[in-house]
């Protein structure tokens, strides 16, 4: 039903809005289409304006436009990033142009913080990924378009269900909490980085976090920056030190009103990656040699190809853009409804976005505006991070008997005693519901003082409210406390925050050779969080498989019902007051300084530190531009760059440098934090030294860099020394969290012809990460769960070692009785954090056929395989329950046990084919359908790897007491393979 309620919305918008458009177009106008100068192929988005007039427009995917025009117009200007700009004289149409294409991409505008930049003049690292490189496929999350496409930045998937979380990590980790992720800007309006998504836990544990972004459509960024290094990011100050990534999106374009309509259809085609336990026929001849009887139920069932979701998904997004040179617009709705890899499991979205820019009074004052509204809903199954020997439905799969049906001969759910569950039965009995309302939106004034000084400010709001209804029916069998009474839980979350921003910027050409930009503001950043839950047991309705009704128990909760206490949080309120500085100098295009300064007042730190200060210096120097490199045959560009500065981390819990109490009971409270007003920031010092180098020909293009981060003041939650209360006690501690590396990228146009083009691109990244002078008791953290081992934690954060080494007890081998010889004290056992990272990506065009194919991966890990440590143990068979095929080849026998040491480690070295996309430009049809795109694509082809466990790229949140983990796969959500098709116009 919501697919045709979804489909029927999106017509009836489409027919509304697009009449009065088509109605109104004008009776003359002009056609042609531009081509580049290097191959003859079509250039997209080339802005097309009508000299002496208010009208342009820009060119379609195939390089083709229309443009109408008053019968005075004589000459048409022709301008786009990486090419010259063109002026043609309008005569007999069609105008066909052929522009020339300028050194590779260093004309290109990038975003800089509170400004932007062409590429050729920046001094700090930053890299750009516009949208015609973005990943292709099934894309629920702006950070899924650059997964491998910018060294140094990894991102990885920490669960297969559609829309949930990531884990992006620039140039390492550089905090040991959780929380370490970059900043994210979007159309400068610095985000929160929390998910009103309301989190509850039940019997079985708390779901996998969604992704923040959730609520931004991936189809209306133009671009995303990643600000690597301190002299780019330190304009961020006290939220700059993990990295900071600007989203930018789309703006309306000059010309007549225009449509563009882009719809795709998708479908799962399988698991990723197995994970290999015993089929049907190899369980019975492991029954056998265990001498195990009485579990041999004579079926022969696939529990995996039971629960894979094979509905279509569907994906629609419409645009309209139009306006002149005194204002423009650009509005977009997007409808989507994605299917997870199991049954029951649904992402649907609905997202609308509004911006506009006007000029008033001669074009000295500009009103801009920008508006995203979103709504998600999410159907969620019983997957958590920390359930036990029950409770999640891959486990129950994994376990199931693969000799035993889902259903008896009445039609019974068939519920195995021996604590594993029925798979198919518990998704049957769980209803998971979360729907979140996302808004975020800013306006902003800028006025002209001078030709070469303007002011501008901004206001930005985001708004989040989320709802989550829980229900686990009572007729589900063997779950403790769930069976005839079942469970319902009603909880809510609400963030809010706002910006003010004032900047002044200033452009000034000295002298004929040295020219100065200057950049002035203040900030007043605020936010608030809170949440709210309870829930309830003991309800009268759905007991039997039979009787189930259409009525959830979060409709009926009422007294009488055994409730638990309701728990509200609200968290104290974050605030920032901020004043930034930028220099730049521009010396004959050869010698650029670049200086920044920021100073943070936050609410989160003690009354004695309550501002930080963070400058940054870098400079270029443009060798190429030197008399001595002028005319080489060699370089259009080559650029030395350097960069130090100091950016601050304010990511821990808000209040910890202040008292805090949680109340126990009526008139009963018990203090929970010591205050502090002596915390101040954790701070990172980066130092970087670049070069970027472009050839003769712009035909081959690349970068590498050296970076070394080190940050100190690190932020320490431990007990507080007596005679203070036994709450605990932040504090910063001196020791130094390291983090250097290479960083590596190139590109190249191997073949150029009239008809094929052949393009390469390719990055790598090394990063090495280590804790020095950590004179604390190590931090035990990455929870090692499930029966026989709950309670265990395998990772460490110590002196000496990189974060999240695993610190686990040494396996060597089996007795003769087939038990595992297990060691009695831990021991360092290797590193859970990617050393290096890598990205492949490759497109070839021949005439109207294009073939993309994107891939990458990481080595110099090690992952634990808490799902072969306790979920598919050996010892399970003896009660039916199915087995690890590594396990049942090894000498072990039944009588073995759960127990976590390193033999359950294994490499995570992987490459992963993301995708592989086809696209074929059948351009105009009949006068109204213009560069009519078709597609067909696949994601996540395959995996190499020798990791035993589902997916290499994995990242289950088992942090221990707010201290992050890395690395460790318990029971996850699966990865899909999976197949689209698709197209797109305009009108």
């Amino acid at each position: 039903m919501r697919i045709k309620l979804l489909v029927k919305r999106l017509a009836t918008a489409l027919l509304f809005i697009a009449a009065p458009f088509i109605m109104n177009a004008q009776q003359k106008t002009v056609t042609g289409k531009v081509t580049s100068d290097k191959d003859g192929s079509p250039v997209s988005g080339v802005s097309v304006i009508a000299k002496g007039a208010k009208s342009g427009t820009q060119t379609l995917a195939d390089g083709t436009f229309s443009l109408s025009v008053d019968n005075a117009v004589t000459i048409l200007v022709f301008s786009s990033i990486g090419f010259a700009t063109q002026e043609v004289s309008v005569g007999s149409d069609p105008v066909n142009v052929v522009l020339v294409v300028t050194a590779a991409g260093l004309n290109e505008v990038v975003v800089i913080g509170y400004g932007t930049a062409r590429k050729k003049d920046l001094t700090g690292a930053v890299s750009t990924v516009s949208e015609k490189n973005f990943n292709r496929g099934v894309i629920t999350t702006p950070d899924q378009l650059i997964q491998n496409k910018v060294p140094g930045i990894e991102v990885t998937n920490n669960s297969g269900a559609p829309g949930a979380g990531t884990t992006v990590r620039i140039r390492g980790t550089s905090t040991l909490r959780t929380g370490s992720g970059p900043l994210y800007v979007v159309d400068g309006v610095p985000l929160d980085g929390r998910s009103a998504r309301p989190f509850i836990g039940t019997n079985f544990g708390g779901s996998p976090e969604a992704n923040a972004l959730l609520f931004i459509d991936p189809n209306t960024i133009q671009s995303i920056d990643i600000l690597k290094d301190a002299s780019s990011a330190a304009i961020y100050g006290s939220r700059g030190a993990n990295g900071v990534i600007a989203i930018t999106t789309k703006t309306g374009s000059s010309g007549p009103n225009r449509i563009e309509f882009g719809t795709s259809w998708s479908v799962n085609l399988g698991l990723l990656k197995k994970y290999e336990v015993l089929d049907a026929g190899e369980f019975r001849t492991a029954l056998g040699k265990y001498s195990v009887t009485g579990q041999d139920k004579g079926s022969n069932v696939d529990v995996f190809k039971q629960l894979l979701n094979k509905k279509l998904s569907q994906n629609y997004n419409l645009a309209i853009t139009g306006g002149n040179e005194n204002g423009k617009f650009r509005a977009s709705f997007l409808a989507s409804s994605t299917n997870g890899t199991f049954k029951n499991s649904q992402l649907d979205k609905y997202i609308g976005t509004f911006n506009g820019q006007y000029k008033f009074l001669d074009k000295k004052l500009t009103i801009g505006f920008s508006l995203i509204a979103g709504h998600t809903t999410e159907d969620v199954i019983a997957v958590s991070n920390t359930a036990g020997s029950e409770g999640n439905i891959i486990s129950a799969a994994l376990q199931w008997n693969p000799t035993t049906d889902f259903k008896d001969a009445t039609g019974k759910w068939v519920y195995p005693t021996n604590g594993s569950g029925n798979p198919l039965a518990l998704l049957d009995a769980y209803d998971d519901q979360i729907k979140v309302n996302s808004i975020l939106a800013n306006i902003t004034a800028a006025y002209k003082i001078l030709n070469n000084l303007e002011y501008k400010f901004m206001y930005a709001i985001n708004n989040s409210t989320g709802a989550r209804l829980t229900n686990i029916y009572g007729f589900l069998q063997g779950y403790a406390g769930l069976s005839g009474s079942g469970f319902g839980a009603i909880s809510n979350q609400e963030l809010n925050s706002q910006t003010f921003t004032h900047t002044l910027n200033y452009n000034a050409n000295l002298t004929k050779k040295l020219s100065l930009t200057g950049l002035g503001g203040f900030e007043y950043w605020k936010s608030n969080f809170s949440n709210s839950a309870f829930s309830a047991r003991g309800f009268n309705t759905n007991l039997t498989q039979e009787a189930k009704i259409d009525i959830p128990y979060t409709a009926i909760m009422r007294n009488g019902l055994v409730q638990t206490p309701p728990s509200t949080y609200i968290d104290p309120t974050v605030e920032i007051q901020s004043y930034f500085g930028r220099v730049g100098l521009n010396y004959d295009d050869r010698f650029l300084l670049t200086a920044t300064m920021r100073a943070d007042g936050s609410s989160k730190f003690g009354e004695n530190n309550r501002y930080g200060y963070f400058p940054s210096a870098a400079a270029r120097w443009n060798i190429s531009n030197e008399n001595f490199m002028k005319g080489n045959g060699i370089f259009s560009n080559l650029a030395l760059r350097a960069s130090w500065g100091i950016t601050g981390s304010q990511e821990y819990p808000s209040g910890a440098a202040t008292a805090q109490f949680t109340f126990t009971g009526p008139g009963q409270a018990v203090q929970t934090v010591n205050a502090n007003p002596d915390l101040k920031w954790e701070e990172t010092r980066s130092t970087n030294i670049g070069i970027d180098a472009n050839s003769k020909n712009g035909r081959i293009y690349g970068s590498i860099d050296y970076y070394h981060r080190n940050t100190t003041n690190i932020i320490f939650e431990g007990t507080a020394i007596q005679p203070a209360s036994s709450a605990s006690l932040f504090r910063n501690i001196p020791a130094n969290l390291i983090n250097s590396g290479i960083e590596f990228g190139i590109g190249a146009t191997v073949i150029e012809k009239t008809n094929l083009q052949w393009d390469v691109n390719f990055n790598i990244a090394y990063n090495k990460n280590k804790l020095t002078n950590f004179n604390e008791v190590g931090i035990i953290t990455g929870q090692i769960n499930g029966q026989g081992v709950s309670g265990t934690l395998g990772q460490i954060i110590t002196n000496g070692q990189p974060i999240n080494t695993y610190y686990l007890k040494p396996f060597s081998g089996f007795d003769a009785s087939g038990g595992q010889i297990v060691g009695d004290n831990p021991q360092f056992a290797g590193n859970s954090l990617p050393e290096t990272t890598y990205g492949f990506s490759t497109t070839v065009t021949y005439k109207k056929l294009s073939l993309t194919v994107n891939g990458g991966g990481a080595a110099g890990f090690i992952i634990f395989n808490n799902t072969a440590t306790s979920v598919t143990n050996i010892s399970g068979i003896a009660n039916g329950r199915n087995i690890d095929k590594n396990a049942y080849n090894s000498a072990e026998k039944t009588s073995s046990g759960a127990k976590a040491s390193d033999r359950f480690l294994e490499k995570g070295n992987f490459f992963k084919l993301r995708n592989v996309s086809l696209n074929y430009t059948v351009g105009n049809i009949l006068s109204y359908v213009k560069g009519l795109n078709v597609f067909v694509s696949a994601s996540n082809l395959f995996v190499i790897t020798k990791f035993s466990g589902f997916d290499p790229e994995v990242n289950v949140d088992k942090s221990q007491g707010g201290v992050a983990s890395r690395s460790i796969e318990y029971i996850p959500y699966p990865t899909a393979r999976a197949f689209s098709f698709g197209f797109r116009f305009a009108l």
